[in-house]
């Protein structure tokens, strides 16, 4: 939770996990091992630019709240076969504040693994760790939990970074026989992460 100075108590939603039925259906592609440079441009002149793998699908949704704006970028995974269930991916999730709310408390992790220990069947948390982002030198939570959702079985990591400007939340999602394979992936994305306000 994040305070307000007066002394107003606000929640920031911490919703990141990407599931979409859309993600079910797409067409089979070739996964290529090119990169290709990407930036989200943001209205407050903020950027976030990384490098991701060619070939995969972008999607971005940027949704205003009472007190936050969220940006989602989500890059999905080309199918790895036409009998593929579900398509791996990554969410870059930029939620900042909309009035003076303080970003000093950052964002509990604990918390948040209890939340998903009650909302996901199977639910195993692996691992909390802290990171070093490359570009901005802050000390960033990463957790890496397993769960069961719509049949399928899911391993999850994801980094949470707080800076004066909104918390960030980097997200890979699964499934669990994939994970090892796409965990490379996204450390590659994170590594190149570079933000600018």
């Amino acid at each position: 939770m994040i305070e307000n100075p007066n002394s107003e108590s606000t929640k920031i939603d911490f919703s990141f996990i990407y599931f979409n039925n859309s993600a079910f259906a797409q067409e089979t592609v070739s996964q290529e091992t090119g990169w290709i440079n990407y930036t989200s441009n943001n209205s407050d002149g903020s950027n976030l630019n990384t490098k991701i793998p060619t070939g995969w699908q972008i999607i971005e949704d940027k949704t205003r709240q009472v007190n936050q704006t969220t940006n989602n970028i989500v890059f999905l995974s080309p199918k790895e076969n036409p009998s593929d269930l579900f398509q791996e991916n990554i969410v870059l999730s930029v939620q900042r504040p909309t009035n003076n709310i303080s970003m000093e408390d950052g964002v509990d992790t604990q918390d948040i693994v209890e939340k998903l220990g009650n909302q996901y069947d199977n639910f195993r948390f692996e691992n909390m760790s802290s990171i070093i982002l490359d570009n901005s030198k802050i000390s960033a939570e990463s957790i890496v939990y397993s769960f069961a959702d719509a049949g399928l079985l899911f391993k999850t990591k994801q980094v949470f970074l707080t800076t004066n400007s909104g918390i960030y939340i980097f997200s890979l999602l699964a499934e669990q026989d994939q994970y090892d394979k796409y965990v490379i992936v996204f450390d590659r994305v994170l590594k190149n992460i570079k933000l600018t306000n």
